[in-house]
């Protein structure tokens, strides 16, 4: 058998994987199969510039098509794998083709969760994940009046800022006593919910919806207190199920998500995974974690793809994700997944310019930044990479990094 990589998924990750195991050198034939109409896109534009008519679908190709077939890649799109047979190292594609394979990539990602509420598959609710699911939105967005959205996490705050910003009146919806809680910063998202009620969007906390309402088309919801709310235009953003159903029963292990080591391979030899379905020990923190966000896809695609091509490029990045809130830039560098145990607040998102450093047993593990300069991020990078004891903690309030010591 020719030797042949075989990738299953379409995001980011994969792209890169094919982008940089062909700048290493690799010969081998890749086979890219996606259940994706498009070639692999970035997210982080669909739910801004994109969903605000700033941008097109194209823009947001991590490379055109024809790039693809220049670089002898099989890319599949439309497609879907059946199954994967690990004993005879083949593809089964839906209508019965078998794609073979020396080396396999899972890179599946994972699907909008869907609320289980009557109403849920009224025209006019929608998921967000695809481009496909971008235009939807976007094209109800041009005629609705009124949007609904819930869930205060990335997609609910980034889609309710851009349909505000498009003019619409906008209700955000989410079951957690503050915005953004994921963030773990009660200070943060006090200034988000002052920023999101300044711009006009209705804040509803506590709260879920019991049921959609309409006849024929969305009119509105109910939440489970009792409130009723008015919409045309509703947007669940209440997080993500991992695409692994292909992989039950192989023998690949799984644990929320698929089981690999610092260089993506699984229990499984010539079998790797990476992206938001990549549940990876990261020996920068000593622990397996599993991260949803695009610079984690970025660098693990591109880290593997060396790997695959016989370079030495096992992981080694400290985790970092951002959004952008009515023009309000937010990054958060490290772990702050792994649980904390003090969040510190040095200056205000009110002012533009704060940095939110998080504690664990005593030592720096992950910051949140907004409206800091480039050197500052990187100082804080090179810190978490070795996560420092903290000895002054009011010194750090204060802006002196030499408050950590190693």
């Amino acid at each position: 058998m020719d030797e042949r990589i075989a990738i299953v998924g379409g995001g980011l990750a994969a792209a890169r994987v094919v982008q940089a195991y062909r700048e290493a050198g690799g010969e081998d034939a890749i086979t890219l199969v996606s259940s994706d109409s498009w070639p692999p896109y970035h997210r982080p534009p669909l739910s801004k510039a994109f969903l605000r008519g700033e941008s097109e679908a194209e823009d947001a190709l991590v490379q055109p098509a024809e790039d693809y077939e220049r670089s002898d890649v099989d890319l599949r799109l439309g497609t879907t794998v059946e199954s994967i047979d690990l004993e005879e190292r083949q593809l089964r594609l839906q209508g019965g083709e078998v794609v073979p394979w020396s080396r396999l990539v899972i890179a599946t990602g994972a699907r909008p969760r869907k609320l289980p509420v009557r109403g849920a598959d009224l025209p006019g609710v929608h998921v967000y994940r695809t481009i496909a699911d971008a235009d939807s939105v976007r094209t109800a967005a041009a005629t609705a009046e009124r949007a609904l959205v819930i869930g205060g996490g990335f997609i609910g705050m980034e889609t309710t800022a851009s349909l505000r910003r498009r003019g619409l009146e906008v209700t955000q919806v989410d079951r957690s006593p503050r915005l953004f809680a994921a963030l773990g910063a009660p200070e943060i998202s006090a200034s988000l919910d002052r920023l999101y009620r300044e711009r006009g969007v209705e804040i509803v906390l506590e709260d879920g919806i019991a049921e959609f309402r309409g006849n024929g088309t969305l009119s509105g919801a109910v939440t489970q207190g009792g409130r009723t709310i008015e919409a045309d235009l509703a947007v669940v953003g209440i997080g993500v199920e991992l695409h692994t159903e292909l992989l039950e029963g192989t023998g690949i292990a799984l644990d929320d998500g698929v089981v690999v080591n610092e260089r993506f391979e699984t229990s499984v030899p010539n079998v790797y995974a990476v992206g938001d379905v990549a549940r990876f020990h990261d020996p920068i923190y000593g622990h397996a974690r599993r991260i949803e966000h695009w610079s984690n896809a970025d660098h693990q695609g591109g880290q593997l793809g060396r790997l695959l091509a016989g370079e030495d490029a096992p992981y080694d990045h400290v985790a970092y994700f951002f959004t952008e809130l009515f023009g309000t830039k937010i990054g958060v560098l490290g772990d702050p997944d792994g649980g904390v145990d003090e969040v510190v607040v040095r200056g205000s998102l009110d002012d533009g310019k704060v940095i939110a450093f998080y504690l664990r047993g005593g030592r720096l593990v992950a910051a949140l930044v907004s409206g800091q300069d480039d050197e500052t991020r990187a100082a804080l990078n090179e810190l978490l990479r070795e996560q420092p004891a903290v000895d002054d903690v009011d010194a750090l309030v204060q802006g002196r990094l030499p408050a950590v010591v190693a």
